[in-house]
């Protein structure tokens, strides 16, 4: 709040109405509205962070069946995944500041216990500007910069973390091919060998 108030001080001193701003309901609200808006919009550009519980819960496994007799060929059960969005520069494989937040969290839930003897695939994804051979190369780059990263800020073990890239391929349906949210990072796990 101490924010807020130096905020509506110092709109208050530029418009000349110190006195009023105090004393006025309307320009509280008002100049609240406005703060709300101005961090909306600059946290616009930064895609939202998911918590490393949520990031467990998405790629965790069912509980294992403890009882049942199984007739017929076993099947290794499908892999689960999350798309992350990693923020990367347009045309860059290099983690950027605003990919750090999201990336400690995928970190910190590859690390916990529950998916502790888990093989992952680290899957990069371009949007569609550019050569199909140079989103290629991207994503191949952007999901080992990722793999990289996670090995020398948390120790996963390198053989449980393994990358492949699919340029713009694999887009989103929600969005346009050219759009921001196709640059993006997919975890997976990779299914247990039966």
């Amino acid at each position: 709040m101490p924010c807020l108030k130096r905020f509506a001080a110092l709109v208050a001193r530029r418009d000349g109405r110190a006195a009023d701003a105090r004393r006025s309901p309307t320009s509280r609200w008002l100049l609240l509205a406005s703060a709300i808006l101005v961090a909306v919009a600059a946290s616009a550009d930064t895609p939202p962070v998911i918590d490393a519980q949520s990031i467990i819960h998405s790629l965790e496994g069912p509980p294992p069946e403890t009882r049942g007799i199984v007739v017929g060929p076993r099947h290794a059960p499908a892999g689960r995944k999350i798309d992350l969005q990693i923020p990367f520069d347009s045309g860059s494989a290099r983690i950027s500041a605003g990919a750090v937040g999201q990336l400690r969290q995928l970190g910190t839930a590859l690390s916990a216990p529950a998916l502790g003897g888990t093989r992952f695939l680290i899957a990069g994804h371009t949007s569609a500007t550019g050569s199909a051979d140079r989103n290629q190369r991207l994503s191949e780059s952007r999901a080992r910069s990722v793999r990289d990263y996670l090995l020398r800020q948390f120790q996963i073990a390198p053989g449980r973390l393994d990358t492949a890239g699919f340029g713009a391929s694999h887009p989103l349906p929600d969005f346009r091919p050219e759009a921001d949210q196709q640059r993006r990072v997919e975890i997976s796990t990779i299914p247990p060998v039966a």
